[in-house]
């Protein structure tokens, strides 16, 4: 009996995987798992002579060939021959095989057994497959040659694909697989799936000859059929049969709400089952009203994306899966919904996380800045783009090159194989009643809200080394975020393009300043501005600016920037918080009280209130720290509020107890003694000359120095006046008639700290502006503070960063030579106190003054920096009330908004800092 059930077993099996399509690597399925193909490239490195590679791959990364960037003018024309034995089953015999490759950089000839499988593919992006039925040896052997030319002989190509702001490679970079089909078949489908429940589906069937009729059966994700089976005889006076019915309440699909469903395709002749296939899909209806705004599903979206090349330094353009899925998590990670796939269609899995996870796609085909594909080229292009990715609910609009590379002949090719009838976009102008124009600046931005278009700038913000990106977003966000016409924007881009070079020894070459334009690092590691992204496009939207303390009575207005979201389906945890101390080296915070609360009953882009009711602990507390979380339980943003002042803060670190130091009126200078410390205070300028322990010379110094940029401030020739007073705990120096300084005035208290009381006016535009001091670079080890990080900020670039106790290792580098982050160097928001570990003692620095920038350093900029230059004051560490901002790839900081403009310095600024040269006790 068990004999037989085992036969009917396999009967069952056999019968069904004659009914489905059976898929057969060749290649592996993604560059993590790979497969060796005999190889040889005709010129470059390892040029000549048969070895293997590793299929998927770019040559390029393998060591073979050239390395060439897009821009550069005369490009390697490496040929790579490829060679593969393959055995086809004797089973296959009645069945029809094709050969499948789903990217080859750029011509591909394709040869089984000696003999051509088809015309030559042109074209590095886009699936394409031959039926090679008729070439198979059945039960024994297969030859597979694939020859690829890295430069197509189709001009068009060239100038579409690879003469283009981006590197260019060759080889088999995505999979290649054989499809065993049945001889009567279901070759493709194409879904319109609409938000009202409407369902059609168009599907596609060759080699008919007994088949008859197509059935569907839709079902949820859980393989719960939710409609009766729908049955259609097959039209054959068409290329395809519809059909069409209507699934009440669906569950809609959208980046917040990534509803999908599947369809079973049934071809049959009578009730026998011919051959079955699967589809997934969304119930989803996007729309462009003209003068009105983008509306999906019957309300306005706001697309927050992100510009993204398929990319890894170590592979080129082939990627692993989950690469991809990191990719995908990190762009959900920024609170983005959206993606455009510059310059070029993606793999094909990347488009299903997209329907999985939630973004909204612009789907593009290549085309750079000059006249693309040839029409007929343009025609097979955008056919084999669209009948591979119709039926992604993620996508939104397609895209017809990029920045001048469109052929306008063949704009309605798109809807010929699209029964959802997608609009058209082109990339850099108006078109499609959708204004997509590239790099604006604030004033033209706020002219064109102002049109009767759409305005959805499809580049936005070019990120340069540390310009662009979160810098001056988020003056354009509320510029624009709130606007009817307001379609959304695209920051260029996603990661830097920067390839490891096998000729250079490991070499990570971004192509000079042309390819180090991303938000994330070349193995995508996370810069400043993903955290800033991240909170001003955050759904759940909360204004830090209104101060927080001890009597908070737990309220916090929050907006709803979600397009379909409640927030009551999001939930929030908060936390009281004791903030560590700079007397030791732990960095670990006490957490006095937390709690978890649903969300309050706010519909999309509506305001209200969050309440947390919070228990006298907070008369304890030092910050509130308050987390988002979405309806997938996603971390959305965490807001941290600081609850004391600094004054507060110094006054239970600093020591002010102790006997009277010791002073030495000389010539020039002013020695004091305090405990084991000894400082020297110039006479001529009030500076402190030095610090000195009872084992050693302390190597800060020569401060303060005023700081502005520039520097427009006139000097007072009057000489310095020198009054000393003592305190029962403390002596007291103050220097008058400073040149730049109003006020410059030390206490020096018995204990060993120092008090630098300081003030200066200005009345001026500058970049920066406050006081500096030495503190030899090479000195540097770690440092530890309370203050708004662990990245740096520009004055266009403050959100993200929050405030809390951070720590992290001295490094710093020309920008564009290492991605370590966060960076050491830079200036830092809202600083209470930090720690210097240097190679002779800790440094601890304090101010009771809220809102006072500490900057650690200078960093080089890159090579040709362009308006992303990085501005410094002098000497080495610098306490500051302004601080510059930065620009992007195109644009002066000044052209990005109030944010990004110059500090308007009106008036008397003053400040209070303590030092002292050890861990405090």
């Amino acid at each position: 009996m068990r004999y037989l059930t085992i036969l009917l077993f396999i009967s069952i099996t056999s019968f069904l995987f004659s009914q489905e399509t059976k898929t057969v690597f060749l290649s592996g399925e993604d560059a993590a798992s790979t497969v060796d193909w005999e190889f040889m490239v005709s010129k470059g490195m390892k040029a000549n002579k048969w070895t293997t590679i590793p299929v998927p791959s770019n040559w390029e990364l393998q060591g073979f060939g050239n390395y060439n960037y897009g821009l550069d003018k005369n490009k390697s024309d490496e040929i790579g021959y490829y060679k593969y034995n393959f055995n086809a089953k004797i089973s296959w015999k009645n069945k029809q095989i094709n050969i499948v490759f789903e990217g080859v950089m750029t011509d591909a000839e394709v040869k089984i057994n000696g003999k051509l499988a088809g015309p030559i593919h042109q074209g590095g992006f886009y699936r394409f497959k031959y039926d090679i039925t008729n070439l198979l040896n059945f039960g024994g052997n297969n030859l597979l040659e694939v020859t690829v030319h890295k430069v197509s002989s189709n001009k068009s190509v060239e100038a579409a694909e690879r003469h283009a702001d981006y590197w260019v490679f060759g080889g088999i970079y995505r999979p290649v697989y054989l499809q065993i089909l049945p001889r009567e078949h279901i070759e493709r489908t194409a879904i319109n799936a609409k938000a009202n429940g409407d369902f059609g589906i168009d599907v596609y069937c060759r080699n008919l000859i007994k088949s008859d009729i197509i059935e569907i059966k839709i079902s949820d994700k859980n393989s719960k059929h939710i409609h009766k089976v729908i049955s259609r005889n097959i039209d054959f006076t068409k290329d395809f049969t519809t059909l069409k019915t209507q699934i009440l309440n669906p569950k809609k699909w959208t980046a917040e709400t990534p509803n999908l469903y599947y369809v079973d395709i049934i071809l049959k002749n009578g009730k026998k089952v011919i051959h079955k296939t699967r589809e997934y899909f969304g119930f989803r209806t996007i729309e462009v009203k003209q003068g009105n705004g983008l509306y999906l599903n019957g309300l306005r979206i706001t697309l927050k994306g992100i510009n993204r090349h398929s990319f890894w330094p170590s592979t080129g353009r082939a990627l692993s899966k989950k690469q991809m899925l990191d990719d995908i998590k990190l762009i959900k990670e920024m609170n983005m919904n959206a993606v455009r796939m510059s310059h070029y269609p993606p793999d094909s899995y990347f488009l299903d996380l997209c329907d999985e996870y939630g973004i909204y796609v612009l789907d593009e085909v290549a085309g750079w800045q000059r006249p693309s594909y040839d029409t007929p080229t343009s025609k097979r292009i955008i056919k084999e783009t669209v009948i591979r990715d119709v039926n992604h609910p993620s996508i939104l609009f397609w895209d017809n090159g990029n920045e001048g590379g469109w052929n306008t002949e063949t704009d309605t090719e798109f809807a010929k194989y699209d029964p959802q009838k997608r609009t058209v976009l082109h990339p850099w102008e108006l078109f499609g009643g959708i204004d997509t124009d590239h790099y604006e600046g604030y004033a033209s931005v706020l002219n064109k809200l102002h049109s009767k278009n759409i305005f959805m700038p499809t580049e936005h913000l070019h990120g340069l080394y540390d310009g662009g990106h979160g810098a001056g977003l988020d003056d354009f966000w509320k510029l624009m975020w709130d606007k009817p016409l307001t379609g959304g924007m695209f920051l260029w881009d996603f990661a830097d393009e920067g390839v490891v070079r096998t000729d250079k020894n490991g070499f990570i070459d971004t192509d000079g300043n042309h390819a180090p334009d991303g938000i994330l690092g070349p193995y995508h590691q996370k810069e400043a501005s993903f955290f800033t992204v991240k909170e001003i496009w955050s759904p759940v939207y909360i204004e830090t600016n209104k101060p927080v303390n001890r009597k908070f009575n737990g309220e916090i207005q929050i907006e709803n920037r979600y397009d379909f979201l409640n927030l009551n389906e999001c939930s929030f945890e908060w936390k009281l918080i004791k903030y560590s101390s700079p007397k030791n080296n732990q960095i670990l915070n006490v957490e006095i009280e937390k709690g978890l609360i649903k969300g309050p009953n706010i519909p999309p882009r509506e305001k209200g209130n969050l309440q947390i009711n919070l228990s006298n602990k907070i008369d304890t507390a030092d910050a509130l720290f308050l987390t988002a979380y979405d309806n997938f339980n996603r971390e959305i943003f965490t807001w941290k509020w600081k609850l004391v002042s600094n004054k507060v803060i110094v006054k239970s670190i600093i020591d002010t107890i102790s006997h009277a130091p010791q002073i030495k009126n000389n010539d020039s200078s002013l020695n004091v003694t305090a405990g084991k410390f000894t400082f020297t205070f110039s006479k001529n300028n009030g500076m402190l000359k030095s610090v000195k322990n009872d084992k050693q010379i302390i190597p800060f110094n020569n401060g303060p120095v005023f700081v502005t940029s520039p520097n427009r401030k006139k000097e007072n020739k009057n000489k310095i006046n020198v009054n000393i007073s003592k305190n029962k705990n403390s002596q007291v120096v103050d220097f008058t008639g400073h040149p730049k300084l109003d006020k410059l005035k030390w206490t020096i208290y018995g204990s060993g700290w120092l008090k630098l009381d300081y003030s200066y006016t200005l009345h001026d535009s500058v970049d920066y502006m406050g006081i500096s001091f030495n503190l030899p670079e090479t000195k540097m080890l770690s440092k530890k503070w309370l203050g708004k990080g662990p990245y740096r900020v520009w004055k266009n670039r403050l959100k993200g960063q929050t405030i809390d106790v951070w720590q992290n290792e001295y490094q710093n580098f020309k920008v564009n030579t290492k991605w370590d982050y966060p960076k050491f160097v830079g200036y830092f928001a809202d600083f209470s106190w930090v720690v210097l570990e240097t190679k002779e003692v800790p440094i601890t620095i304090l101010t009771d003054n809220d809102n006072l920038f500490l900057r650690l350093f200078s960093q080089e900029n890159g090579d040709e920096p362009r308006h992303a230059k990085m501005i410094w004051p002098e000497e080495d560490i610098s306490f500051l009330h302004a601080i510059p901002a930065i620009g992007t790839k195109f644009h002066n900081a000044e052209d990005l908004g109030p944010q990004s403009k110059k500090f308007s310095a009106a008036g008397t600024y003053s400040s209070t800092l303590y030092f002292y040269f050890g861990l405090p006790e």
